[in-house]
């Protein structure tokens, strides 16, 4: 057994820690992935996000929708992909959502890639530092 010598304390430690406040919250996974083949490995990933709230993911699935070059579709597919867009197909996305389930969208582009627009519905922690008034 070791024992400290009599009158020797440990040197004291700093605390370097700082207070954080730590909360459980739900987020929006939104992945966008591109599936070159059907018999190929697996998706490309082309991006991937964490978002707060889930009009922010349908929103950014809108906005990729519209910004795909539209020579790459076909007409049915521009014509799905913007009834997608502005209708129903954003409104079932949203509700699902809101609903805790995941939800997503795919169009088939003339040479046969496949993007696709996944999201869903995660619990996360996040830790923050509060705010500390200037000095």
């Amino acid at each position: 057994m070791l024992t400290r010598p009599q009158g020797a304390n440990p040197p004291a430690i700093r605390s370097r820690t700082r207070d954080l406040t730590a909360a459980i919250l739900t987020g929006y996974w939104f992945e966008a992935l591109c599936h070159r083949d059907a018999y190929d490995g697996p998706p490309e990933l082309l991006y991937r996000v964490m978002l707060d709230a889930p009009a922010d993911a349908v929103r950014l699935i809108r906005l990729q929708i519209r910004t795909t070059h539209p020579f790459a579709l076909t007409p049915a597919e521009v014509e799905r992909a913007l009834a997608w867009a502005d209708g129903d197909g954003r409104i079932q996305a949203l509700a699902a959502l809101h609903r805790g389930e995941p939800a997503g969208f795919s169009i088939v582009l003339r040479d046969g890639t496949r993007p696709e627009w996944r999201v869903r519905p995660v619990r996360h922690l996040s830790l923050t530092a509060p705010h500390r008034a200037a000095r």
